[in-house]
C-alpha cells in the first residue's frame, strides 16, 4: 500500500529538482577583461563609448601597501586575484613567471562553478596564454572551451560563437591590445586608438548578449568588465604601487551595491588619495558566485565584499599593532567573527572594531560575517615567518 505513495513522493521530488536545476541554469555571466587600461584615459573616448552602456566605478589593484595582500600590479597576480577573490598571498601567483600555479585551495570562479554544477558550460578564451596555460593549468581540463594566444578580434569571434550556440553559463574573455601598445608607445595617440578598438570589441560582445536576451528572455545575464592593472604616470609600464598603477575599474550591466558606488576610505589607512575606499579587485569573484547562485562560504576565505546583494562588512582590515579587526558597517545587528574556522566573538556591527584577546599570535585567517555574507582577512606573519618569493618580472 505504501508503494504508490513512495512513487508519488519520488515524482514530486524529481519535478522539484528539475525545476530547481532549470532555475539555476538561467543565470549567465560574461567576464570581459581588457588588459592594462587606465580608466582616466579610457574615459577620454567620450560619452559615446560602449563603456557607458555599463555602470562602472573605480576599484583598486595590488592589495594594501605594507600588508600581506600587497602584490605587484602585474597581469599574472592581478587576473588570478580577479578570478579567485583572494590576493596573491593566498592564491600563490606572485608574478608573470609561468612557473606559478593557482593554489588549489583557492580555485577560480570557473572551477567553483564546475564543482557545483558539473553540467555548466564554462569557457576561458584569452589573448595572453599564461592565464590558461600556466596559472589555471590545473583547472582548465574541466572547462568546456579553453583557447589561448588568440588575437583580440579572434577572441571576440570565438566568444560570440559561444554566446550564440552554447549554454554559455560562465565565460571569461581576455583582450590585450591596450597593454601591448602602451608597453611600446606609452600614453598617446596609439594608446587611445587601442582603447577605441577595445571599446568597439566590447560593443560587439554587449550586442551579442542583448541579442541572446531577446531570444531567451528568461535568462538573467551579468556582464562584468574590468582590467588587471593601471599604468605608471607616463603610461609605459606597471608593477609598482603608485596610485595610477593601482587604479582599475569594475563595470556591469546591472546596478551594483554600495561597495562599488559609495566609496568609504578607512580613516586609519585611506590609501593613495582615498583609493582604498573603493572596491578591491577581490570583489569581482564573490559577485560572480552570488549571481550564479553560489553563495560565498566562510571556508573559502574570500577577501572581497560582493557587489550584488548584501555587502557584509565593508573595508575589513587588520591592525596588527593594536590586535584589532576594523570594518565599516551601519547595521544594527551583530557580526560573527571566526578565527581559523572557530567562532570567537559576536560584537555589534556598528562598533566597527574588535580586539583579539589572543593578540593575533602567529598567522590567522579571520572571517567577519554579516547578513550571511562572509568577508575574510589574514593578519601579517612575524618577520621570521614570512616566506621568500622569487623577484617580480618586468612587463605585462
Amino acid at each position: 500500500m505504501y508503494l504508490p505513495l513512495i512513487r508519488l513522493m519520488a515524482a514530486v521530488l524529481l519535478v522539484a529538482c528539475s525545476a530547481a536545476q532549470a532555475q539555476a541554469g538561467q543565470e549567465k555571466t560574461l567576464i570581459i577583461g581588457i588588459d592594462g587600461v587606465q580608466l582616466s584615459q579610457y574615459e577620454r573616448l567620450g560619452p559615446d563609448a560602449n563603456l557607458h552602456r555599463l555602470s562602472y566605478a573605480k576599484a583598486y589593484a595590488g592589495g594594501v601597501i605594507g600588508k600581506p595582500t600587497q602584490q605587484p600590479t602585474l597581469s599574472g597576480p592581478s587576473w588570478i586575484t580577479l578570478l579567485t577573490g583572494v590576493w596573491a598571498d593566498k592564491h600563490g601567483v606572485m608574478s608573470n613567471d609561468a612557473q606559478w600555479r593557482l593554489d588549489p585551495r583557492y580555485p577560480s570562479v570557473l572551477k567553483r562553478l564546475r564543482q557545483a554544477r558539473p553540467d555548466a558550460h564554462i569557457a576561458s578564451v584569452v589573448n595572453w596564454s599564461p592565464i590558461n596555460s600556466a596559472f589555471l593549468a590545473d583547472e582548465v581540463a574541466a572547462f568546456d572551451v579553453v583557447e589561448s594566444g588568440l588575437s583580440d578580434d579572434r577572441v571576440v569571434e570565438r566568444v560570440t560563437a559561444i554566446l550564440s550556440s552554447t549554454p554559455a553559463d560562465l565565460t571569461f574573455a581576455h583582450l590585450d591590445e591596450p597593454d601591448s601598445v602602451a608597453h611600446e608607445y606609452c600614453f598617446g595617440d596609439a594608446y587611445q586608438t587601442a582603447l577605441a578598438n577595445s571599446d568597439r570589441r566590447l560593443g560587439m560582445l554587449l550586442d551579442q548578449v542583448q541579442a541572446r536576451q531577446q531570444r531567451l528572455p528568461k535568462e538573467r545575464w551579468l556582464v562584468l568588465l574590468t582590467t588587471d592593472h593601471g599604468r605608471d604616470p607616463a603610461g609605459c609600464g606597471h608593477g609598482g604601487q603608485s596610485e595610477s598603477e593601482k587604479t582599475v575599474f569594475i563595470a556591469a550591466n546591472q546596478s551594483l551595491n554600495a561597495e562599488l558606488t559609495d566609496p568609504r576610505p578607512p580613516a586609519d589607512n585611506p590609501g593613495p588619495n582615498g583609493l582604498y575606499g573603493y572596491a578591491a579587485q577581490t570583489s569581482l569573484a564573490p559577485t560572480v558566485l552570488r549571481h550564479m547562485n553560489l553563495e560565498p562560504r566562510r571556508a573559502w576565505l574570500l577577501e572581497g565584499s560582493p557587489l550584488l546583494g548584501a555587502t557584509g562588512v565593508r573595508k575589513l582590515r587588520v591592525d596588527e599593532a593594536s590586535h584589532q579587526l576594523r570594518w565599516f558597517s551601519e547595521a544594527s545587528t551583530r557580526v560573527q567573527i571566526f578565527r581559523n574556522g572557530r567562532r570567537v566573538a559576536q560584537p555589534e556591527a556598528a562598533r566597527q572594531v574588535w580586539t583579539d584577546p589572543d593578540t593575533m599570535a602567529g598567522v590567522n585567517d579571520y572571517v567577519v560575517e554579516l547578513d550571511d555574507t562572509p568577508v575574510a582577512v589574514r593578519n601579517a606573519a612575524a618577520p621570521s615567518e614570512r616566506a621568500k618569493t622569487p623577484s617580480d618580472d618586468a612587463g605585462r
